[in-house]
């Protein structure tokens, strides 16, 4: 066996490199929080403000944040009580915290490096335990010698429930075989067919944010002279040119962001897990065991489908039933049917099929068609009938065009809903446009409710919501009478199943 060089049961501290790690993030983190007011800072009345008082300033921050920096690197320690089988890291400059952690409730250990760690050559080790919604225990800046033993240590202590996440380095001195590698293309295949809301609402953000940080250093006059260039031009050149330009900057932002978070994703297997490895600026580094999998959902829309790629994510283990937390869910962009195939396969055991299909009731398009197309179109019509700003001609051309929209979105919504079942598998299918498939196993259920309202009844129609540690999985709208014979089905399985969920 390999002799240690690091004695854990005496307290250690990161890396002396670590202190400028410290500052980085510290930096990074005031100059985010900060930004508004240092732009009024720079920009204000240059009469008022002299050079010295701009570098006396600039020197002031930079002391304080090293002085912080250093003094969080002095107080952080961290030790194995191998006495009391725990994992203990004090820190805090003025309030002192002392985290202990018991080795049977570590369920991972990751070694991660961003960007700035990658150039200090130093790693990230975070541990996470059952039953928190975020990293128990992080130590930013350690050598790769310590990082290992140290999680060699907690893994040893405890074989069976520790999930370990290894980094690239690690994965180059014992290289395994890659089983799925997600191709550059595939990945701009998703870039220009997926987020469109999220991009959209970034580019919002920025714009909001740069328009009220103009208007608190006194550059209204900016957006004024802007404005009043885009009004001389014709109202069809202005939608053309405003339309182009977002569909432009979210198609744009989409392929970077997609290309720069996954980039070089690839997936080996590691026994009967299998490891995801990705990143181009932060290398990320996960292990997926199918026994802590309690959801798994693939998705993709028509232009997805035409280009054979689609997205795979896997909802982990969580303290929260309703809603996963973010690390408990793993996505995987960009694999083709065939690799989706093998992936579904890899982490359910077996390809699914289902035997049974349930329908929803008409009544669910009628509901949808009441609040989401009639309610609206009466509330809007009494709106402008009351501050009359549009014309007659010009509301009647709007509520055409919006009843259009959402008509067709909630058709294709009808149509698409649909809940398959099997014996060992249990789907909703759901979507206009992206298309979900949610698969969970019968016996990883934590709980099930089943609700019908007293105007139900009469009609036999009612809802069911299935829990699991991952997440939950909602059909409403359905024969009631057939779900609740399922869920009977559903509850024996797991009250006779004797297979790990966890």
């Amino acid at each position: 066996m390999k002799q240690s060089n690091f004695d854990f049961s005496k307290p250690q501290r990161q890396s002396l490199i670590g202190v400028v790690v410290l500052f980085v993030n510290t930096l990074q983190k005031s100059v985010r929080a900060l930004w508004p007011i240092i732009l009024v800072y720079l920009f204000q009345n240059k009469a008022t403000t002299s050079l010295l008082q701009i570098y006396l300033g600039i020197f002031g921050v930079v002391f304080c944040i090293t002085l912080i920096a250093f003094l969080r690197y002095w107080f952080f320690q961290f030790y194995i009580d191998y006495t009391k089988k725990e994992f203990v890291i004090e820190n805090g400059i003025f309030n002192k915290t002392k985290t202990s952690i018991p080795f049977h409730k570590i369920q991972k250990v990751t070694i991660d490096q961003s960007l700035i760690q990658r150039i200090f050559k130093v790693y990230k080790l975070e541990l996470d335990t059952a039953g928190s919604d975020k990293k128990e225990a992080s130590i930013k800046a350690i050598s790769s010698e310590m990082a290992l033993e140290l999680k060699s240590s907690l893994v040893q202590n405890d074989l069976n429930k520790t999930l370990v996440e290894e980094s690239q380095y690690q994965e180059a001195s014992s290289p395994k075989s890659s089983f799925i590698t997600i191709s550059i293309t595939s990945l701009l295949k998703i870039g220009i067919t997926a987020n469109y809301l999220t991009s959209f609402a970034y580019l919002i953000l920025v714009f909001s944010t740069i328009s009220e940080n103009l208007k608190q250093i006194g550059r209204e006059d900016v957006i004024e002279n802007n404005m009043n260039q885009l009004e001389k031009l014709p109202i069809s050149s202005l939608l053309f040119g405003v339309l182009f330009f977002i569909i432009t900057a979210v198609l744009l932002l989409n392929l970077i962001l997609t290309v720069v978070k996954y980039f070089n994703f690839n997936i080996r297997k590691d026994g009967k897990s299998f490891v995801l490895n990705y990143g181009l600026l932060n290398i990320k580094n996960t292990i997926i065991s199918p026994e802590k999998v309690q959801i798994v959902k693939w998705t993709q829309n028509f232009f997805q489908k035409k280009l054979n790629v689609n997205t795979i994510e896997i909802f982990q283990a969580s303290s929260e039933m309703k809603r996963a937390n973010a690390k408990d869910k793993t996505k995987i962009p960009g694999c083709n049917w065939n690799e989706k195939e093998q992936i579904i396969a890899l982490l359910l055991d077996k390809k699914p099929s289902f035997e049974k299909i349930l329908y929803p009731n008409i009544r669910k398009l009628i509901i949808g068609m009441f609040f989401f197309v009639l309610l609206p179109v009466l509330i809007g019509f009494g709106i402008n009938e009351m501050a009359h700003r549009f014309s007659q001609n010009t509301i009647i051309v709007i509520i055409l065009l919006y009843i259009f929209f959402m008509g067709v979105i909630l058709l294709f919504s009808y149509k698409n809903y649909r809940l398959f079942i099997s014996d060992d598998f249990i789907m909703k299918q759901s979507g206009a446009w992206d298309i979900d498939h949610e698969i969970i196993e019968p016996y990883k259920i934590q709980a099930v409710k089943t609700h019908q309202f007293f105007w139900q009844k009469r009609t036999d129609i009612g809802s069911v919501v299935l829990y699991t540690a991952g997440g939950r999985i909602s059909f409403s709208t359905t024969n009631y009478t057939a779900i609740k014979k399922e869920v009977n089905v559903w509850l024996y399985k797991v009250e006779t199943s004797k297979r790990n969920w966890m």
